[in-house]
């Protein structure tokens, strides 16, 4: 009996001890099939990560492709916006100031009066008033001058303005103006006292008895032109 149960008792620690070499060879493969699943996938993150660097280095190289281009571009805007400036100033777009003088005339409403008293069958109102004519001369000997920039009752000059009689009325840029009239300019004072001083319509106002006055000025604004200019042939090119 002792013997049977003893042979009961090995054949069950056999099978335990089989059970147990079982349990660890599959435990082992399942731990083998892991590592291998775990290498697949860092092999695969590896070869992501190996195209994210090359395409980093690629839009990094891009990116400074773009900002070189961006630098050249801004220089050369820049450049295109300063000589834009200038153009302005000089089709008088922008306001202008500077040094420079200021006349102030009037029509001679004292010699009118007088004329008209003492000898009124001869009296002519137009020999007592300021014409076109006298503001366009006074213009040009200041454009004659050097003026880099002219104004007539806050009416900037620029290359197409006019300045006519229409009537009784004074137009400068399709504005009527009164009296008295302002003219401004910038430029040289000393240069544009002495060419207008020395001008044959400033005499001859002044030896008519226009009151006619002339300042120099540390600083003299002139507003820009508000107009338009004509484009009756000019068109945009090819």
């Amino acid at each position: 009996m002792r013997r049977f149960i003893s042979l009961i008792l090995i054949c069950f620690l056999s099978g335990l001890l089989v059970a147990w070499q079982l349990r660890a060879q599959w435990a082992n493969a399942a731990q083998n099939k892991k590592d291998t699943g775990l290498i697949e996938i860092i092999r695969t993150l590896e070869e992501e990560n190996k195209g994210l660097e090359e395409r980093i280095a690629d839009l990094r190289q891009k990116l400074e492709e773009t900002q070189k281009n961006q630098a050249r571009f801004e220089t050369t805007l820049s450049g295109l916006q300063k000589q834009l400036d200038e153009l302005r100033i000089l089709a008088g777009l922008t306001p202008l100031t500077g040094p420079g003088i200021t006349i102030t005339l009037d029509d001679n409403k004292a010699g009118a009066e007088a004329a008209k008293t003492s000898s009124p069958a001869t009296y002519n109102p137009e020999n007592y008033i300021i014409h076109d004519k006298n503001l366009l001369y006074l213009v040009n000997a200041l454009k004659a001058a050097g003026a880099e920039g002219i104004a007539i009752n806050n009416q900037r000059l620029v290359t197409t303005s006019d300045i006519r009689c229409v009537g009784t009325v004074i137009l400068v840029n399709s504005t009527r103006l009164a009296p008295p009239y302002e003219i401004k300019a910038v430029g040289d004072p000393d240069r544009l006292e002495g060419a207008v001083l020395n001008s044959e319509e400033f005499i001859y106002l002044k030896s008519r008895e226009f009151p006619i006055k002339l300042v120099k000025a540390p600083q003299v604004i002139l507003p820009a032109y508000k107009g338009g200019f004509p484009s009756q042939y000019a068109k945009p090119a090819d």
